[in-house]
């Protein structure tokens, strides 16, 4: 018990020392890091990068840089913790597969094909990553995230989509490489629309989204309230307007 109290004292006091080290301490001129973006710039302020690199699955979230395996809280049942950990465990061991995982609370009695199909994809993923990293010249892109379709599909597609509707053609492709991947049974369902009238129109999307961003909304009391963004925050005005209740 004393080793191990004394041990996490000094990891406490690496981690100090670590947030405490100046950046020119930690790299060199010339060094190359492979990093993420984890915040776009904005303004005249630039990207904000980590070198702790995360990539989010549709039941599982890769850590490459740690080597460790966490569960989410909200997965109560500790058999099926321990289930989940044992498929990643198994896995880990059979392919050489190293960094850490996290499991996503959509694993929670997944089958074990499932949480499989996030750890190959991990694993290609991650080999590609690195071999392009020790084959292209710094500055380059060695990963680039999936659109903005492909992730919302990977986190809310369920059998209630009768139809998922895209009207770029290789998006369409990509779409459906993914579902075949991911919820083959749903792969008949992604559509390529091909008329002449914009997709948002024919839907009423783009009244919805032009509703919503405009800066002046008018409250069901009679009041309004004016949005404006700026580079530094957020600025929200109350008007009561007609409203003169309490």
């Amino acid at each position: 018990d004393d080793g191990s109290a004394k041990g996490g004292h000094k990891n406490k006091d690496e981690d100090r020392q670590r947030q405490q080290a100046k950046i020119e301490d930690l790299l060199k001129e010339g060094q190359e890091v492979i990093v993420q973006v984890a915040k776009e710039p904005l303004g005249t302020k630039g990207a904000r990068l980590t070198s702790h690199a995360t990539m989010p699955g549709r039941f599982l979230v890769f850590m490459p840089t740690v080597d460790h395996v966490g569960v989410s809280r909200k997965i109560d049942s500790r058999d099926e913790r321990s289930r989940l950990r044992g498929i990643v465990r198994e896995f880990r061991e059979q392919t050489g597969f190293s960094g850490g995982v996290i499991i996503r609370t959509a694993a929670g009695g997944r089958p074990k094909e499932d949480i499989v199909s996030d750890l190959s994809y991990f694993h290609k993923v991650w080999t590609d990553i690195r071999q392009k990293s020790e084959s292209s010249k710094a500055p380059a892109v060695v990963y680039q995230e999936q659109s903005l379709v492909a992730k919302l599909l990977r986190d809310l597609l369920t059998e209630a989509y009768s139809a998922i509707r895209i009207d770029n053609e290789i998006e369409f492709h990509r779409v459906h490489e993914l579902i075949e991947r991911i919820m083959p049974t749903l792969a008949p369902r992604v559509k390529l629309y091909s008329k002449e009238y914009p997709i948002f129109e024919e839907y009423g999307v783009q009244q919805e989204i032009d509703r919503a961003l405009r800066s002046k909304v008018w409250l069901k009391s009679g009041g309004s309230i004016v949005i404006n963004q700026t580079e530094a925050l957020v600025a929200v005005d109350v008007n009561t307007g007609r409203f003169v209740g309490k």
